[in-house]
């Protein structure tokens, strides 16, 4: 490959592999089984651009790989109100992944779709949610791929290093939650749990003790918040993910460098922090799904809205992948969920839309496109502060859903 025998774009894209490979001091490259691919986005100057040029000149990838999330649902563009001129630039992507045979997940969260690397498997991912679980729920073998995954899917390599080499994936940090395993019973606890733990830790490896079981919405939810506060790429939750069986094996027989404990007040100072609404302000707009909503939780919401209608004055977003989305209208949960007001939107969300504050200015919209926002992902509101300007709610989605029919914050 670096030699051209496959042409001048991979023999481009194995010399940057090299190179990057050499600066961080790796042996060999690695066989790769997946690639999630950073979707160009319309919303970023030359993004999409970028990659109709390359579609033209490169040959297809050599694994499986799926796209991240895009500025607009691109199978139902006028549901969010993105501008025309911006939804058909975006819709361009569409033809250049065809030809480059990259399938058209616009998620992030491919492993609800059925992108399961297999335990041990090396990969090349983008998007930190889907990075931190598949590295720490599933077991594979990923760092964070950047624009690096684009020369990995067309040549099936990564450098061997970071957390594909088994002794970087060692534990660093002990985390106890000094109330019972019993308190993160729901999707908002598990997200702010997350967020302490990145507050602490930075960019290495905790060891949860004391949890005994997750759901899959709350492991995904939990190391979205890590991500946001940290660069936290890999997690272990001893007797519940696959390196942490028991005891202390997820340290590979080192010591902790220090044992964290948080408590009730710990979250409560989280809440707090991110409801910047006052009572008086009156939320216009409400989000859940960051990351992209998985069926059950479809299911739960469309069991909140059933017979009820949102409030005039509200938007309200549901973001899913396309896929989880059609499964969701088979079971008549899109149908219980927009006969009340509300959308189901997939493909995006709205930190990844024309409603960014840059975008606005660009196409002549109000700045800021929310005044108010109430979401239960910590993620969310931790970015729409600073990308599209408004105030935010962090509440649970029980909450978030009687919001969303009238209820004031207060």
């Amino acid at each position: 490959m670096l030699g051209g025998s496959q042409g001048e774009i991979v023999a481009n894209a194995m010399d940057c592999l090299i190179q990057f490979g050499e600066a961080f001091g790796a042996e060999c490259l690695v066989d790769i089984q997946y690639c999630h691919y950073p979707a160009e986005m319309a919303i970023y100057e030359g993004s999409v651009e970028d990659l109709l040029v390359f579609a033209k000149s490169s040959p297809p990838v050599l694994v499986p790989t799926t796209t991240s999330t895009v500025c607009c649902d691109l199978q139902h563009p006028t549901v969010t109100g993105i501008p025309a001129e911006l939804a058909k630039k975006q819709a361009l992507v569409s033809s250049a992944y065809q030809k480059l045979g990259i399938l058209e997940t616009y998620t992030c969260t491919p492993q609800l779709n059925g992108f399961i690397p297999p335990f041990g498997s090396c990969i090349s991912s983008v998007e930190s949610s889907a990075i931190i679980y598949f590295n720490s729920v599933l077991g594979a073998r990923t760092n964070r791929g950047g624009l690096f995954t684009r020369y990995s899917a067309i040549t099936g390599k990564y450098p061997l290093m970071g957390y594909l080499l088994p002794r970087n994936r060692a534990g660093t940090h002990l985390v106890h939650l000094e109330e019972d395993s019993g308190f993160l019973e729901s999707y908002l606890k598990w997200n702010i749990f997350g967020y302490l733990i990145g507050e602490k830790v930075g960019s290495e490896v905790p060891v949860i003790k004391g949890i005994h079981s997750a759901r899959q919405e709350h492991l995904i939810g939990f190391g979205a918040g890590m991500a946001t506060s940290g660069s936290v790429t890999l997690y272990h939750i001893e007797g519940v993910t696959p390196e942490a069986h028991s005891g202390m094996d997820s340290f590979m027989g080192k010591k902790p460098k220090e044992s964290i404990v948080f408590d009730r007040s710990d979250f409560e100072r989280i809440i707090q922090s991110f409801t910047t609404i006052k009572k008086e302000d009156d939320i216009d707009f409400v989000t859940l799904g960051c990351p992209h909503y998985n069926l059950e939780q479809l299911r739960y919401t469309a069991s909140l809205l059933e017979g009820k209608k949102i409030s005039s004055n509200r938007r309200v977003w549901i973001c899913t992948s396309r896929m989880v989305r059609a499964m969701a209208e088979i079971s008549g949960f899109v149908k219980t969920i927009e006969a009340s007001g509300a959308k189901v939107i997939a493909d995006t969300c709205p930190v990844e839309s024309h409603m960014r504050k840059s975008t606005c200015r660009d196409y002549g919209l109000t700045v800021p496109n929310i005044r108010a926002m109430a979401s239960d992902s910590i993620k969310m509101t931790r970015y729409v502060r600073d990308l599209i300007g408004c105030e935010t709610a962090l509440v649970s989605t029980e909450r978030a859903i009687e919001i969303a029919i009238g209820d004031r914050l207060s």
